[in-house]
């Protein structure tokens, strides 16, 4: 596939940013089922850097709502991992996906968004919070009760930017323009 279309690339991004976080606001999401990495991928893969704050203050706006209002929890330092891991995705999206869209580039992406932020968050919660003794066993239990979370996360995800992906490809090769120019891909 070539790059995502630039019609597309304009409403989709902020239009998908839009229903993750209105889904996390409104609906209960078990295990984390909810394709916020994956809207975030395609929003780097599409919009220009200068606009990343707009999607990262947009989920960091409903973190600290569901965090504080929602869950009855105090802001911590782990919160800063997920809102700069919403960063780090988005630059992955720009790198792996900004110049040429593939399933394998979109799966490759998708999973290493998702390991990534399951080691580094889950590390956190282990430092930051007193759920778990300061040790490896400590660590290891952190670990092993995030797996339910982690596979759903995966499996959301990557289903999710094969579909978000595909829908943008889709969105450009049925735009007027590109039918004008008789350029659909």
């Amino acid at each position: 596939m070539k790059r995502i279309g630039s019609e597309s690339s304009v409403l989709l991004p902020y239009l998908l940013i839009s229903v993750a976080a209105a889904l996390r606001l409104a609906v209960s999401h078990p295990y984390n089922f909810i394709p916020v990495f994956s809207c975030i991928l395609l929003f780097g893969a599409c919009r220009p850097k200068r606009e990343f704050p707009i999607p990262i203050l947009a989920l960091m706006g409903v973190d600290i709502f569901l965090t504080t209002h929602r869950y009855g929890y105090a802001l911590t330092g782990d919160h800063a991992i997920t809102w700069t891991w919403y960063l780090v995705v988005m630059i992955l999206g720009a790198a792996m996906l900004g110049t040429t869209v593939s399933i394998p580039r979109i799966l490759g992406v998708s999973l290493l968004a998702s390991v990534s932020f399951f080691v580094v968050s889950n590390l956190a919660v282990w430092a930051a919070w007193g759920m778990y003794a300061k040790t490896l066993g400590g660590m290891e239990a952190c670990y092993i009760a995030a797996l339910p979370f982690f596979r759903n996360s995966i499996v959301t995800e990557l289903v999710f930017s094969l579909l978000i992906l595909g829908l943008s490809r889709y969105c450009a090769a049925f735009s007027p323009a590109r039918r004008m120019q008789g350029t659909c891909s």
